[in-house]
């Protein structure tokens, strides 16, 4: 049920992407609403992943999987049934918080449920790669519905698996309630929070170009408030931001890797969309068969991730991936010219990801007690989450950058976005060689099987 609920919450996070044209059409929405329809969910997703993983801690996984899923749950019905621009992206907004919530909760049960190593390597192997395919084939479904029924349904979908999820959570979830006299660090949540959305909003403000001020503001108030709350932290028995994992080399090396990697996952399926609908003209409905085959690579690789683990080492099944994610998006960023070879060539980039998520989750999560698995796991989930802002962030400036700068000189639409995509995915190549980096590190550190502490 929780893996149920993780694959919503990440499907979510891309199926409005080939959507866009058709609610700004119906609505309708100016450009702005529809750019913080994809920017409002992201924001406070990851601004308040850390202070869902301790509300978890504070007040049981379980109450708070199922809070975070009934606020999801109305969220999407509210998204479903807007009338216009400004409740769209209201819903949008509150499905973020419910996500947050619902996501922190819903690893924090993996960890506290699953303490035999191998089961808990299974359990995340499951969760992780339904993440990773709910982000993938989110597009695919997103084009398919726009196309047969009406964007509304990318929504409503979302109602009939909650239900079946609550449900679900209620018969197999225990309680899990954690020890009394624990409090939610209020005054630490609010300025990690506002920190951590002020970091969001200054890497989403850098698709108006990195002169924007907005954003380079933004990124100055993250700075000053993340630097804050670190030394409100300090010293602290019950922390809200769990300092001494990340003076773990395994465990921070993990959340750096999960940053790039989501930089990745939803940079390759913007500028997909992007290439195969404004480049080729391709329907929403054509645009999500292109891009099936990069879920069902990403689906066949998360089914033999674990025997992947088990021969190559967390470290060594990371490397794979990441040296996978280098291949396809060095490829792409060559500018192949037609459909089929960057259909093939985003499968690559496809089969990566679990090979990716599976190992770096599970290295991370080695690391968290059962009494900060929430913290614990919402740290990983929050550097997981800026790396999707941040790869929406770069991808999308390299992406009007270069298509502005071709369009001043004469070329065609077309040409100019094709030009942008190869660009764009010539930064992916760049995060995805750092990623391959900290993967031979990674691997020299786990060679005895057990992260080095």
């Amino acid at each position: 049920m929780v893996g149920a609920a993780q694959l919503m919450v990440m499907l979510d996070s891309t199926v409005v992407n080939v959507a866009l044209p058709s609610i700004g059409a119906d609505l309708p929405a100016d450009r702005t609403a529809l750019q913080w329809t994809i920017s409002a969910y992201v924001l406070l997703f990851g601004s308040l992943l850390l202070f869902g993983g301790r509300v978890s801690d504070v007040h049981g996984r379980r109450r708070a999987f199922l809070a975070g899923l009934t606020l999801f749950a109305a969220a999407s019905a509210l998204c479903g049934l807007a009338p216009g621009q400004e409740l769209l992206v209201g819903g949008r907004a509150a499905q973020g918080v419910g996500a947050a919530l619902l996501s922190a909760a819903a690893l924090s049960i993996i960890l506290e449920v699953y303490r035999d190593e191998e089961q808990r390597r299974i359990a995340l192997t499951a969760w992780s790669g339904l993440g990773v395919i709910g982000a993938t084939l989110g597009v695919v479904l997103g084009g398919l519905i726009v196309t047969a029924v009406d964007w509304r349904w990318a929504f409503l979908v979302n109602l009939p698996v909650s239900v079946a999820a609550f449900a679900g959570a209620l018969r197999a979830v225990p309680p899990l309630r954690t020890a009394s006299g624990r409090g939610l660090r209020l005054p630490s949540a609010v300025v990690s929070t506002a920190g951590l959305a002020a970091l969001s909003f200054g890497l989403i403000r850098f698709h108006e170009g990195l002169g924007d001020r907005a954003a380079w503001a933004g990124l100055a108030a993250a700075a000053a408030l993340l630097a804050l709350v670190t030394f409100m932290e300090l010293g602290r028995e019950d922390p809200l931001l769990p300092l001494h994992l990340l003076r773990r080399p395994t465990y921070w090396l993990s959340s750096v890797g999960l940053l790039l990697v989501a930089g990745v996952m939803i940079g390759s399926s913007f500028l997909a969309a992007q290439y195969f609908q404004e480049v080729h003209r391709m329907s929403a409905f054509a645009t999500g068969l292109a891009l099936l085959p990069m879920g069902l690579a990403a689906l066949a690789a998360a089914a033999v991730a674990p025997a992947l683990v088990g021969a190559l080492g967390p470290g060594g099944t990371y490397a794979l991936g990441a040296a996978l994610h280098l291949v396809g998006a060095g490829f792409l960023a060559t500018g192949p010219g037609s459909v089929p070879p960057t259909v093939v060539a985003l499968a690559v980039v496809g089969a990566g990801l679990p090979a990716c998520f599976v190992p770096l989750f599970g290295i991370g999560a080695s690391h968290v007690g059962a009494a900060e698995s929430g913290v614990g796991s919402g740290l990983l989930n929050t550097f997981n989450e800026s790396g999707a802002a941040l790869g929406i962030a770069v991808i999308g400036t390299v992406l009007a950058t270069t298509a502005d700068g071709r369009l001043a000189e004469g070329a065609a639409a077309p040409d100019a976005t094709a030009a942008g995509v190869a660009d764009g995915f010539l930064a992916l190549a760049a995060l995805s060689a750092a990623g391959l980096v900290v993967a031979l590190v990674l691997r020299r550190l786990t060679a005895g099987g057990r992260p080095a502490a």
